[in-house]
Parts: C-alpha cells; sequence; structure tokens
C-alpha cells in the first residue's frame, strides 16, 4: 500500500525529488521500537521417482526490532524477534516457529552482520537487511553482495541491486538473483531465483518495506535416485510504526 501511494504520488506531482550528487545510504540507531509485519506464502513440491507429496503453507507475524545501543565501532547492536504470529500448513493452523525467540546481532552501518546470537534463527536477520553500496546512489546506480555459501546452499550467491527511483527520502530498490550448479555431489543439482522491491528511508536508515519472490530448486539424479524439492515463495514485510 505504501509503495501504490508513492508511485500515485509520483505520477501526480510529475517531479521525482533527488540529490543530485546522490544520497547516502546507511543504517542508522533509532529510538523506538520498529515493529514490522510480515507475511509468506509459498507452495512446495516433493517428488521422489513416481511419489508427489504438495504443501502449501502461508505465515503472518509481528516482528520486533529494536536498537539496543551503539558501539565504539559504529555498529549497531539490535535485537528482533517474533511476537506474535502464526503459520497454516495445508489449512492446519499452528504458531509461529519463531514466536516468543529472538536474536541479538551487529549490524555495520552498510548492512554486513559479523555475528549473531539467539534462539530465533528460524527467522533470518537479512530478511530485515540488504548491503548497502559504499558510495551515494543515485537513479540507475547498481551494485552487487556476495553471499557465500554455506552447507544448507552450497553455492555463492551473487544478488543484484539497482536503483529504480528516488522519492525524497525513499530510495526504491530493486534486487535479482539467478544462480544454478552443482551441489557437494555431482548429482546435486541447485537452482535459486528471485527478485525484490525494497524501500528503503535513508533519513530514518532502515527498510520500510520489501516485496519479493523467490524460486528455491534442489534435485538429486543418479542411478536408481530422482528426487526433487521445488518451491515458491512470496512474501511482504513492512514497517508498521
Amino acid at each position: 500500500m505504501i509503495f501504490r501511494l508513492l508511485l500515485i504520488l509520483s505520477a501526480l506531482s510529475g517531479v521525482t525529488v533527488f540529490c543530485e550528487d546522490g544520497v547516502l545510504l546507511r543504517y542508522k540507531p533509532r529510538l523506538r521500537e520498529a515493529i514490522y509485519t510480515h507475511y509468506s506464502q509459498g507452495e512446495s513440491l516433493f517428488t521422489n521417482k513416481s511419489y508427489e507429496k504438495k504443501i502449501n503453507s502461508d505465515s503472518q507475524a509481528y516482528i520486533g526490532l529494536r536498537t539496543l545501543k551503539t558501539l565504539d565501532n559504529g555498529s549497531l547492536l539490535q535485537k528482533v524477534g517474533v511476537t506474535a504470529g502464526n503459520i497454516r500448513v495445508n489449512g492446519k493452523l499452528l504458531a509461529h516457529p519463531a514466536l516468543g525467540k529472538y536474536i541479538e546481532y551487529e549490524l555495520v552501518p552498510w548492512g554486513e552482520i559479523p555475528q549473531a546470537i539467539g534462539n530465533g534463527q528460524q527467522f533470518k536477520v537479512t530478511n530485515l537487511q540488504l548491503a548497502l553500496p559504499e558510495k551515494p546512489v543515485s537513479i540507475g546506480a547498481t551494485w552487487v553482495q556476495t553471499i557465500a555459501k554455506t552447507p544448507s546452499f552450497p553455492l555463492d550467491t551473487e544478488i543484484h541491486y539497482e536503483v529504480t527511483n528516488i522519492l525524497g527520502s525513499l530510495v526504491i530498490i530493486h534486487s535479482r538473483t539467478d544462480v544454478e550448479g552443482t551441489g557437494v555431489l555431482p548429482s546435486m543439482n541447485f537452482v535459486l531465483k528471485g527478485n525484490a522491491q525494497l524501500i528503503f528511508n535513508y533519513e530514518e536508515g532502515m527498510i520500510i518495506r520489501s516485496e519479493s519472490s523467490q524460486y528455491l530448486e534442489v534435485g538429486i539424479s543418479r542411478k536408481n535416485v530422482n528426487r526433487s524439492t521445488k518451491i515458491n515463495m512470496n512474501s511482504i514485510l513492512e514497517l508498521q510504526f
């Protein structure tokens, strides 16, 4: 809703307001707690030869994000957790798996997260952050974030960002991911594709909205084995207050 309103206002005014030299994107401390809503909807298909299993799921959650303090090195110590929410799996309603759990983490002003601790790993801290470029940006600016491979996804992943508009203090950013390759074993194939539209408030130094879609496929194909997992996921994260 916020993003649509911004587009309407921009069309009515016919003017995009931004600094000629660009704007510097950095995370900043916030005095009050930020409350986000997070909605997601997913479809999963698991196959093993002739066997198939489909799972439909959707979830909603309220997420509290608080800056605890600014460290001597300029980084922010932040705490995030799910304060309310549920998940529905094939029509069955369950409590959100991260309900009441939290993560404390150190956030460098340009988006790097050196360390994170806590019992809320079901909700990724990176859902609330994006890597920010070193230099000021204007419309058309691009940058790339490289995420190193992990045991669960053994491929280096590049996320490509582009500034598509600047409306006052709001920077509209599009991100794209497209990676494919083999895993630990040559018979394992991984595919990850994703797109997102983000709104970053550079005066407040925080994301206020993110709408994303993602496709993940993991397949194993070798003698007498033909298994695959395909997941489509759509989500919206939006600042409430």
